[in-house]
């Protein structure tokens, strides 16, 4: 019995031993996140000590009012004790007046955040700041503001819808679908400056559709792929047509199926993945 607790007293010792931490220093009363879960506050000696059963990789996120948050990573990979030093920086805080939202606010190029509401906040590092408001389909805005510690500074934005451009590339713009796994297929790439609703179509020489495919775009890239089955060789017409609200745009480019450029790319991959089969299997050996 004596030869047992003295074993359960050693491997106790061994398991502290063995044991991680990760030690916050910041500013005193700020919560401690790791992975997203609350782990508790700094105390007023600035510092909070929290163990952690596992190696790995943590991120570690600081936060307290009238401060930007601090987000680290921190990686684990044997017992021990980990610093660290998240250091707060003082904010004020931002309320944004809008004619639409969702809006997304961006500090001298930095990601502050998404307000859904008038009535939500963000924080905002202290002093004058080169703001930039984002609202998809809406032409951004930019201004300076100054944001005063520990307090809310208001800004009202008033976003005009932007115009819609829109471009058309097809890549690549002779393709040969005829099984040999090089430039099977082709792609419309269509370029938007808002969401709106496209429509794409393939039309032979006869002017007959050939393919055809409608989506709701979104701003930036929309791809659209085609593999030109059942239909012959020969260049088509792509008819890219646009409509967003009251504006309406048509872009065309031309493709060209072309059966005829067989380059057996099939047969030289499936031959290297034998060839390294039987190898591996020699090796094994």
């Amino acid at each position: 019995m004596r030869r047992l607790f003295l074993f359960s007293i050693l491997l106790a010792a061994v398991l502290t031993i063995a044991q991680s931490y990760i030690v916050i220093h910041s500013e005193p009363f700020s919560e401690v996140y790791i992975n997203g879960r609350y782990y508790g506050m700094v105390g007023i000696s600035g510092q909070l000590t929290i163990p952690v059963d596992s190696t790995g990789r943590f991120i570690v996120t600081v936060r307290k009012t009238w401060y930007l948050p601090f987000e680290g990573e921190v990686v684990i990979t044997s017992p021990g004790r980990v610093v660290v030093f998240a250091t707060l920086k003082e904010a004020g805080t931002l309320r944004v007046f809008s004619n639409v939202y969702p809006v997304e606010v961006y500090s001298e190029g930095r990601y502050l955040g998404k307000v859904f509401k008038v009535q939500d906040v963000l924080s905002v590092p202290v002093g004058s700041r080169e703001l930039t408001f984002k609202a998809e389909g809406y032409q951004e805005i930019t201004m300076t503001v100054q944001v005063a510690p520990r307090r809310e500074t208001t800004v009202n934005l008033l976003f005009r819808p932007k115009i819609l451009e829109v471009n058309l590339v097809v890549s690549p713009q002779r393709f040969s679908p005829n099984g040999d796994w090089f430039e099977d297929q082709t792609t419309f790439y269509v370029y938007l400056s808002k969401p709106a609703q496209i429509t794409v179509e393939v039309v032979d020489q006869r002017g007959q559709t050939v393919w055809r495919r409608q989506a709701r775009g979104i701003e930036g890239t929309n791809r659209f792929v085609w593999d030109g089955k059942g239909v012959p060789d020969g260049t088509y017409t792509v008819r890219v047509r646009v409509t967003a609200d009251d504006e309406v745009q048509e872009i065309e480019q031309y493709v060209i199926v072309d059966r005829s450029r067989y380059t057996y790319t099939k047969e030289i991959v499936l031959t290297t993945l034998i060839v390294i089969g039987i190898l591996a299997l020699i090796l094994a050996f």
